[in-house]
């Protein structure tokens, strides 16, 4: 690998660390070398670089450079153009992502567009101030020569399918909506972003990525997302225990059972230190199983009878210790137990109107 190639990979990590939204949107391209443009260019899979221009950056620029180039691809404006011209329109991309990056407190290279007065405006809005400034010969299609976003043929160096920035990028707003961490001014950008609704599968496992004490690190990878050739920071942190009680007692939806198992099974295989107790249980515990990351999820789980959520809690009590987290997938009837246990409970599959006496429903339909 070469010196710049080397230098944008650490990059990367230290905005994943310190700027986790940008640092993962940045993440999705791969580094170019591309010895035919003067700065750099964006397409849906690659950040191409003219080397001499990224070496008279200093890392907090280039950490810029890399999340713009991102951004333009991560934000859909393709989709969005609608008959305007298109190097106004990208100009006016330039600029409302520049003041979003600035905003949010990114070093700002010196040869990119910028212009206060567009904070707190969208594309389309800063693109009409800039058109009804065109016949004040204000701008001309001369101004984004030296910063190009070209599109460029898609192809794969790994013979699969290249990965939806826009998919991942409305995963990782998603996940940031949850946490109460979307960057500033985001929502000025992103269409019907508060209106956007978020999966119960991201839900759960926010849910369980904040139930961890850990810390952001490359070495092991986070393999969650490795398929898709994305070096994303695993999560490690002290040893944790997730108790999973999945209701065997007939009522549950083998459909929505066999998707949640399949997040379980990721979920186990993003965090590197942590393990989980998986109970089998209807009136009473059934099975016990000790899972590891790496471990397949298959069992031929059996309708029984009527569910008694006091004994799965009980038979927590008695065999397994330091539990951190407990989720239950269950439809919600059945006895409950009168005390609140001391760690985290969160039914996963009731519904939100039910009377749960504690801890935290997701409501999966």
């Amino acid at each position: 690998m070469n010196q710049i190639k080397q230098r944008i990979k650490q990059v990367k990590a230290n905005l994943l660390i310190e700027q986790p939204y940008f640092g993962s949107i940045s993440a999705m391209q791969k580094p170019k070398l591309n010895d035919d443009i003067q700065t750099f260019a964006s397409s849906p899979e690659y950040f191409e670089y003219n080397d001499d221009y990224v070496a008279c950056l200093d890392d907090d620029e280039l950490g810029f450079l890399l999340t713009n180039s991102a951004m333009h691809q991560a934000l859909g404006y393709d989709n969005r153009q609608e008959g305007r011209m298109q190097w106004l329109w990208t100009m006016a991309q330039d600029y409302a992502i520049n003041c979003l990056l600035v905003n949010n407190g990114l070093k700002l290279p010196l040869s990119l567009l910028y212009d206060d007065r567009f904070d707190e405006l969208s594309t389309e809005a800063i693109y009409k101030i800039l058109e009804d400034e065109i016949d004040e010969d204000k701008h001309t299609p001369k101004e984004v020569e030296n910063i190009r976003y070209e599109s460029m043929p898609q192809t794969n160096e790994y013979d699969e399918d290249p990965l939806d920035i826009q998919d991942m990028n409305q995963q990782l707003l998603n996940k940031a909506k949850l946490q109460g961490d979307l960057p500033l001014g985001i929502e000025i950008l992103v269409p019907n972003l508060q209106n956007s609704q978020i999966s119960w599968e991201d839900e759960l496992y926010t849910i369980i990525e904040n139930s961890v004490k850990f810390d952001y690190r490359l070495i092991p990878p986070n393999k969650r997302h490795l398929a898709n050739g994305v070096a994303l920071p695993s999560l490690s942190g002290t040893k944790m225990k997730i108790v999973i009680a999945i209701d065997s007692s007939g009522s549950v939806n083998a459909k929505l059972l066999s998707r949640f198992l399949n997040e379980v099974e990721s979920i186990m295989n993003t965090f590197t230190a942590f393990e989980i107790d998986l109970l089998i249980a209807d009136a009473k515990v059934h099975e016990h199983h000790i899972l590891y990351p790496g471990d397949e999820l298959s069992y031929n789980i059996q309708g029984g009878g009527g569910t008694n959520f006091e004994e799965t809690f009980n038979y927590i009590e008695q065999n397994i210790d330091n539990v951190s987290l407990m989720l239950y997938f269950t439809d919600g009837m059945g006895k409950f137990p009168h005390d609140e246990p001391m760690y985290d409970v969160v039914w996963v599959g009731c519904d939100e109107k039910m009377s749960i006496p504690f801890g935290r429903i997701i409501v999966t339909q």
